[in-house]
């Protein structure tokens, strides 16, 4: 996986853990929502900057940000927040 496809799996899986859309997440952090859709598809490449608002966003290290494990499980999330919202 690229820097920017761990970034952006490692995102979509903090804000699935914070029960967060898109839209709320966006809202949360200042970027806008085609934004958030750009880093959570591992297309943005990302500025040190922005990978600290989205860290500490989380509140957690920016290094948690690079991590394969977590990557890896957001690759099995659902496409989208609300839908498994509605499934439970």
């Amino acid at each position: 996986m690229t820097s920017m496809e761990l970034v952006g799996l490692n995102t979509k899986w903090y804000r699935y853990q914070n029960h967060l859309t898109q839209e709320q997440y966006a809202q949360k952090t200042k970027f806008k929502m085609a934004y958030i859709s750009v880093v959570e598809g591992g297309n943005a490449n990302l500025t040190c900057r922005n990978i600290d608002v989205i860290a500490k966003s989380f509140n957690i290290s920016p290094t948690l940000l690079f991590n394969e494990e977590t990557a890896k499980l957001a690759k099995k999330l659902p496409i989208r927040l609300d839908m498994y919202q509605k499934a439970n």
